[in-house]
């Protein structure tokens, strides 16, 4: 079994390090990693890495995570041999004897897995957290909207779920090549993995909810954070481009459930110190998702 770690790094030198010095002593066959653009002496310190493993490629423009995850499947699958890639950000670090501890738990019937992802004081990372099962629906999403997301987080190892994040997924080369279509990268950030791991549910792919396996996520996940206000755009245009990517019966959100969602952005608004800002970048998200356009915009 040879297994690829997939990284995309934009502008974080130190935590890059970091993730380096974790994925190297793991018996990984290949390294790739995605430099988007960085300006903070990123491709410098990568040019000087002497390492046979590592495959470094450099975009000329930073494409997000969404982009970045693209270009490194589309290498991946043209040109290096491999039986799974695992996905991760540069802030995020796998564990030692992955490789080892993987091979423990693959088992034939799975095309996916995902792990357990934690910050540094072991706190589970919800941002990461997979869906057992999507809340398609109105009274579902107002659930989570109320109530949070337990009820459908995965509760067991082993579990089958619908979806997972790019930190910590692995994913077979073959069911890669079968979703490569699905992969979006005019999302940019936001939502990309979780389009892309429910389609892959939805083709046929069983994902495997794996906490045997944890991953560090750089993270403080106690701290209240406000989003970037530009961020905000591409949160809500791509929960609207959602209706462009899966047919009626199967989008991963219903309108009702986009606008509850929509609602709970807007409402983030009385914690933002640039109200106006914030709020010109969400209604310019909302057009352009209506529109489907799918330029940049920060």
């Amino acid at each position: 079994m040879s297994i690829t770690a997939l990284i995309v790094t934009f502008n974080r030198l130190e935590k890059l390090k970091r993730c380096w010095t974790a994925s190297k002593v793991n018996a990984f066959e290949h390294i790739i990693i995605v430099d988007n653009a960085s300006t903070d002496g990123t491709g410098h310190w990568l040019s000087g890495l002497s390492e046979p493993r590592l495959k470094v490629l450099t975009l000329g423009e930073n494409r997000g995570g969404a982009g970045g995850f693209k270009l490194g499947v589309d290498f991946i699958l043209d040109r290096i041999d491999t039986d799974w890639v695992v996905f991760y950000d540069d802030d995020a670090y796998p564990p030692d004897g992955f490789s080892n501890r993987f091979a423990a738990v693959k088992d034939a019937q799975w095309g996916a897995y995902c792990c357990k992802v934690v910050d540094e004081a072991l706190v589970p990372c919800k941002m990461n957290v997979p869906y057992a099962k999507l809340p398609r629906g109105l009274r579902q999403d107002l659930g989570e909207f109320i109530g949070g997301r337990g009820k459908s987080m995965p509760l067991t190892e082993g579990q089958k779920v619908d979806s997972f994040s790019f930190v910590g997924a692995i994913v077979s080369k073959y069911w890669l090549q079968q979703g490569r279509e699905f992969l979006k990268p005019e999302l940019f950030i936001y939502f990309d993995d979780l389009y892309f791991s429910y389609h892959l549910t939805l083709v046929g792919c069983a994902i495997r909810y794996t906490p045997e396996l944890v991953f560090i996520h750089d993270i403080e996940v106690n701290k209240k954070r406000n989003i970037p206000s530009w961020k905000v755009y591409y949160l809500v245009r791509n929960l609207l481009l959602s209706r462009t990517f899966f047919s009626v019966d199967e989008r991963p959100y219903t309108s009702g459930s986009i606008a509850v969602r929509i609602f709970k952005i807007l409402f983030s608004v009385v914690n933002q110190p640039q109200k106006l800002t914030y709020l010109g970048f969400l209604c310019r998200g909302i057009i352009a998702g209506l529109t489907r356009t799918t330029g940049k915009r920060h």
